[in-house]
């Protein structure tokens, strides 16, 4: 675990390329399907065997590349293929030497800001314009990761929370306009669930291309008592190239940083303003509550993390379990393929449900593994505020879960996640 820890931004790096390769040959040998792509009736289409289920997954990618490179497939799997090559590369002088970190680092952002444009671009065939919104997030996020370390570490909550806040827009957004067009059968769930292969794909690279570009650029500027904590330590540095390309790539965002600064004390000092004014015209004493109503002292909130973590994951189970009869059958007709995105997306938020309850456990026993319990819970409020505006707006035919089961989630999660909004950490 140890030379893992060490060496992690070289193997992320070999990562990214042997996808990025990956994807190039992938290209490469359905370049004449690009071409000359042909729709064939999937509705007629059974699968009996796992090799059906990725054939048919192979043709909802070309379906989704040939509208985008079908004029120069070769030339855009060779681009692609150069570029893993590169990232090999790259990595390599990374194992070597540390003197090239820092223009090593910007190279790490290009590709971050490459593979999220290359994201929001694959996600127009769906979500139209739509996909705009998730492109905004994306350049928020990108900002962040450049300025983190100029806004206030104390604010890093709020930091997440507007992030958060963010890209669960976009994605009601986005799953508002993508259900409309199911109704209309303008998209298929083949279509979208291709898309969402291509998303998490993408998004995850260029996540951890951002992760490199963050890392590298944070160890190029420790102070000297956090010496040891600089890959520097491990190898000599090039102190005068390095100090003169962190001078080129800071100026440009030094007048934004300031402002970004001041924003987010500003929203800190306006938001405890305004908590303080809500408190003070309440002016709830201790004496104003009866004796029945107060908080028994053996009673914690942990207790009620847990319970009502273990209700989710129960009933998420259960809805699980009625679509497991898919699985039952010999062959799978295409036609039922929103069924099995349907199961696809319980499965992600039974994992969700879970990993929010091993957080919950690790902040009591440790006191560690506060922002995974934000994550956790905002991914599943998001999820389920979403489910239950499409039961009320769009009826329950587009519906994750039955109408009783939604509700019972909704009054679970609320107050979970109204609670970890009011824990300081």
């Amino acid at each position: 675990m140890k030379w893992f820890r060490n060496n992690a931004e070289v193997l992320t790096g070999y990562l990214l390329g042997l996808l990025m390769i990956g994807f190039g040959l992938f290209i490469f040998f359905n370049a004449d399907e690009i071409i000359n792509f042909k729709e064939i009736a999937i509705n007629k289409l059974h699968m009996s065997q796992l090799s059906d289920f990725i054939n048919l997954y192979s043709y909802a990618f070309i379906e989704l590349l040939s509208h985008y490179i079908k004029a120069w497939p070769y030339l855009y799997s060779l681009v692609f293929i150069l570029y893993g090559l590169g990232l090999f590369y790259i990595s390599h002088i990374l194992k070597k030497t540390t003197s090239h970190d820092t223009s090593i680092s910007i190279f790490y952002l290009l590709t971050a800001v490459f593979l999220f444009m290359l994201t929001a671009l694959f996600m127009f065939k769906v979500y139209d314009s739509y996909a705009l919104f998730y492109f905004a997030a994306f350049l928020l996020l990108i900002f962040y990761a450049l300025n983190r370390h100029n806004l206030n570490s104390e604010f890093r909550k709020m930091h997440y929370l507007i992030l958060i806040l963010i890209f669960g827009l976009a994605y009601i957004v986005t799953q508002n306009h993508v259900y409309d067009r199911l109704v209309k059968e303008s998209v298929t769930p083949l279509d979208l669930m291709a898309l969402n292969f291509f998303f998490i794909l993408l998004s995850g690279m260029g996540l951890l291309a951002l992760g490199n570009h963050v890392f590298l650029h944070r160890a190029k500027k420790v102070s000297a008592a956090d010496h040891s904590l600089s890959r520097a330590n491990r190898r000599k540095r090039d102190r005068k190239f390095s100090r003169l390309i962190n001078h080129q790539t800071n100026d440009a965002f030094a007048q934004i940083s300031k402002q970004s600064m001041k924003i987010d004390e500003r929203l800190m000092l306006a938001w405890n303003q305004f908590t303080r004014g809500i408190r003070n015209w309440i002016d709830l004493q201790d004496e104003d509550i009866p004796g029945w109503m107060r908080k028994p002292k053996w009673f914690s909130f942990f207790q009620v993390e847990i319970l009502f973590g273990l209700l989710m994951l129960l009933l998420t189970l259960i809805e699980l379990n009625n679509r497991n009869v898919l699985f039952n059958v010999t062959k799978f007709n295409v036609v039922k393929m929103q069924y099995f995105y349907e199961w696809l997306s319980l499965f992600i938020l039974l994992l969700t449900v879970i990993c929010y309850l091993f957080f919950t456990v690790m902040i009591r026993v440790r006191n560690r593994g506060y922002f995974g319990q934000l994550f956790t819970i905002s991914i599943l409020f998001i999820e389920i505020m979403t489910s239950f505006y499409l039961l009320l707006f769009k009826g329950v035919s587009v519906a994750l879960f039955i109408p009783p089961v939604i509700v019972l989630l909704v009054i679970l999660v609320t107050p979970l996640f109204v609670n970890h909004l009011r824990k300081n950490y």
